[in-house]
């Protein structure tokens, strides 16, 4: 138990460096998969698929930015 506390800062306001690096991680990732949603909507030439590939990057858009609201 008091190893876990070692590892969390005080101010449960601010992030380790640790934890920074991980949302950045996140961040990344899902930048990654909205990229990857739209590429294969391009490539794609089903009209159902497309839309449903393009939904599917709204959702990492919104994970998106549901992230940054927590770095604020």
């Amino acid at each position: 138990m008091q190893q876990n506390m070692a590892n969390t800062t005080p101010n449960r306001n601010m992030l380790t460096d640790k934890e920074l690096n991980y949302v950045k991680d996140f961040l990344s990732w899902e930048l990654l998969a909205v990229k990857k949603c739209e590429d294969a909507a391009n490539a794609c030439t089903d009209v159902q698929i497309q839309n449903k590939l393009r939904q599917c990057g709204q959702k990492h858009v919104q994970h998106y930015n549901q992230l940054l609201t927590h770095l604020q």
